[in-house]
């Protein structure tokens, strides 16, 4: 594999990793990506840390940081080998590390007062190993049920309220690490002190810095090129301002010398049974909101990796992948939720090396780390991880308060304003129950507008599959309006129905002059009903029966039709407002209905010589030589006149009898397209333009036809033109009919 295919490859393998590695020149880039992504992680990992082990547990920053380092390990070797991506690198990252460090406090202010550190910290230990293990179990159970794609129906304004809450919880985040508070009007002048303004005023430097540049140069060395640069600037002005490093330790610019403090231990999940209930209580908020968070911030940032590499992720193994990873994680000693670094894998993917080996190398570099660099990190300035959240913290905020502002409706801007201000004033969890609620709303309001007629028909412009004479299709023609055709659509709550329920009220009354007979609901779109609904339905059937209006019910949902019947909205034994399997049943019912008022349904038989006389006007003299034209046919249920492909050397006018038309759609399946009954005319389109069969034509009720062929149809012309005339003037009559009714169907469903 040459380094160019790793970029094309969507997956590449462990094997093509190896392979990768072999060469020189791709090892040499997969240790520098590697090196760059370490720089980024180390940078950042003491502020995760410091997060979740402060107060009166930041005696264990050195502990944390170990934390930290397992769960990268862990983590970072099991998403890069086996992601449906190969440049997926997954990190621990500012969003779930502030949610974790609220879980940490809520154990520790549950604790009893009297409680050791030592068992405070092991409880601690737990509960973040254990937010892990089951957050990790829930995105792994969305993975493998195929539920991934779910999180992309949350309305985007409450997304956005999330992650710029979530922001304004990171930023102060940054702000704690340094100065002990966060930024509120009660803590502004503390903040603006002169020995404490000093102490946050470079990390926020920083962060304006990356902040800046990101916006402006789009390029994925700007972060590590502000890290290196901040490192060199500090201890440039800690040589020519203090003198020596000894100085900026103890004067704190420096974080805690760990050196020989770094441990590794697996959480003991027995002890579980030992916390107290109170403890529990407290942190199940946090570790619902860590969930969340979690789920939101992994679809989010694999997105964002779909448009960096521009290869499309499987989004439920990913999820599967990483919630087995961080469940890997809590259960090794580690804990600390990790997920997708889109920064990470754009590195991978601009130096065009394979990220499953780039992963494999990260995961050796912390573990050396871990095991021998722990005096790397009292070499740290302070400010540059609290400088890094404060940089999460303000381009979440960016993104979702500032550019969202020219991009999104007012309406859905204030959405995001409201929950982000909840959250910043009452919690993450507030602002989920906020979020949640405003969820609920957008749903209602947004049904409420939606109209739930799909398609609304007068019988005389949609007719039921069933072709008839000539003398019936008129009469329906002309008395179909008195038959009403709603296409329901969507889910059916209160909102929708009582707005349905007022249309018909509208169109039933306004319709007095030329009264409705029939109202045909057809559910076919229809995917489910609120039972709050039933109450509707049944002011409807009120209503149709005021007006000696019939109710029929098309494609009802089989949970839906004993409800419906015992709410009395259908008859159980009535003919009158039945359910039918589909619409094209309950139409051809209410055309029968129509024609057997007329005297018409009774038409058994429809000779061609009766049509002629109706219709083309011809005198007994002329109809008198038709049969020596015709081939009289007598059917028999299941005979089949002729199949899809064979010659159109015919037509035929069905006399008597049902048949049904085929359309054969493979080797073993045929779909029944129309019926036709007596009076219809059988393929006089493929008669006509000489082109095979299209269907076929199979009897389903015996009769007669009367068939005319291509020889005999001009041996009419020659020998009795007054006559082929005739025939030639109702087949176009026919067609006309039909093609009348189809345009007055385009126009209503264009209009």
């Amino acid at each position: 594999m040459n380094a160019a295919s790793i970029d094309d490859t969507n997956n590449p393998g462990l094997t093509d990793a190896i392979r990768h590695a072999l060469q020189p020149s791709a090892f040499l880039r997969s240790l520098l990506a590697s090196a760059i992504i370490w720089l980024l992680m180390a940078s950042a990992m003491p502020s995760y840390s410091r997060l979740i082990f402060n107060g009166a547990l930041a005696g264990y920053f050195a502990a944390g940081l170990g934390i930290v380092l397992v769960s990268e390990i862990v983590i970072a070797l099991i998403t890069s080998l086996f992601s449906s991506d190969h440049a997926t690198l997954a990190v621990p990252q500012s969003p779930t590390a502030v949610i974790q460090g609220i879980i940490a406090a809520s154990v520790i202010a549950a604790a009893p007062a009297d409680m050791p550190e030592e068992a405070l910290f092991a409880t601690v230990f737990l509960a973040i190993a254990l937010s892990s293990v089951l957050s990790g179990a829930l995105l792994f159970l969305v993975g493998f049920l195929g539920a991934g794609g779910l999180i992309r129906y949350i309305p985007y304004p409450i997304v956005g309220g999330f992650m710029a809450g979530l922001g304004w919880l990171i930023l102060n985040a940054g702000f704690k690490i340094l100065a002990n508070y966060g930024i509120s009007a009660e803590t502004l002048p503390i903040l603006l002190e002169s020995e404490v303004f000093a102490r946050w005023l470079p990390a926020a430097i920083f962060a304006l810095s990356i902040l800046g540049l990101r916006t402006r140069i789009k390029s994925t060395l700007i972060m590590p090129g502000c890290i290196i640069a901040a490192f060199v600037l500090f201890y440039i002005w800690v040589y020519a301002g203090l003198g020596d490093a000894g100085t900026a330790m103890a004067q704190g610019w420096l974080l805690p010398d760990v050196s020989g403090a770094f441990s590794w231990q697996l959480p003991d999940f027995s002890g579980i049974t030992q916390i107290n209930l109170s403890m529990i209580a407290a942190s199940a908020g946090g570790m619902l909101s860590l969930f969340i968070v979690y789920a939101l911030n992994l679809f989010f940032r694999a997105s964002a990796q779909e448009l960096v590499v521009n290869r499309e992720l499987n989004i439920n193994r990913e999820c599967a992948v990483n919630g087995i990873a961080n469940i890997a994680a809590g259960f090794s000693g580690g804990g600390v939720v990790a997920y997708h670094a889109p920064i990470s894998s754009s590195l991978v993917h601009n130096m065009r090396v394979n990220g499953r080996l780039v992963g494999v190398i990260l995961a050796l570099m912390f573990t050396l780390t871990l095991l021998f660099g722990s005096s790397l990190f009292s070499l740290v300035p302070r400010f540059i991880p609290a400088g890094l959240l404060m940089y999460f913290g303000l381009q979440f905020m960016k993104e979702w308060l500032y550019d969202s502002w020219s991009s999104l409706p007012r309406r859905e801007y204030a959405v995001i304003a409201v929950i982000a201000l909840v959250i910043g004033l009452f919690g993450l969890l507030m602002g989920i129950g906020v979020g949640i609620a405003v969820a609920i709303t957008f749903f209602v309001l947004e049904y409420s507008r939606m109209d739930v007629i799909k398609q609304e028909f007068s019988g005389a412009l949609h007719r039921s599959n069933l072709d008839r004479s000539f003398a019936q299709n008129q009469l329906l023609q002309h008395e179909g309006d008195k038959i009403l055709i709603m296409r329901l659509q969507g889910f059916i709550f209160f909102g929708t129905a009582y707005r349905f329920y007022e249309h018909v009220k509208l169109r039933v009354t306004e319709r007095e002059a030329r009264p409705l007979r029939y109202l045909i609901l057809d559910f076919k779109a229809v995917s489910d009903c609120d039972f709050s609904t039933i109450r509707d339905f049944k002011k409807l059937k009120r209503l149709t029966d005021r007006h000696n209006i019939e109710l029929l019910l098309s494609n009802v949902l089989p949970h839906l039709q004993p409800v419906l019947q015992d709410a009395g909205v259908v008859e159980r034994e009535s003919e009158a407002s039945a359910l039918f399997n589909d619409l094209d049943h309950a139409l051809e019912w209410c055309e029968n209905r129509l024609l057997e008022a007329a005297g018409l349904i009774d038409s058994t038989r429809v000779t061609l010589e009766q049509q002629l006389a109706d219709h083309a006007r011809i005198g007994e003299d002329v109809l008198g030589i038709l049969p020596q034209f015709l081939e009289r046919l007598e059917t028999e249920v299941g005979q089949t006149i002729f199949s899809q492909g064979d010659d159109s050397n015919a037509l035929y006018f069905l006399e008597a009898g049902r048949v049904d038309v085929l359309l054969r759609v493979d080797e073993a399946h045929e779909l029944r397209l129309r019926s036709m009954t007596a009076g219809a005319m059988i393929g006089e389109v493929g008669f006509y333009l000489g082109s095979a069969r299209s269907a076929s034509i199979v009897v389903t009720e015996a009769g007669v036809l009367q068939r005319l062929s291509h020889e005999a149809l001009r041996k009419m012309e020659e020998t009795a033109p007054q006559t082929a005339s005739a025939i030639h003037v109702l087949i176009a009559s026919m067609l006309s009919d039909r093609l009348s009714t189809t345009n007055r169907l385009v126009q209503e469903l264009m209009d």
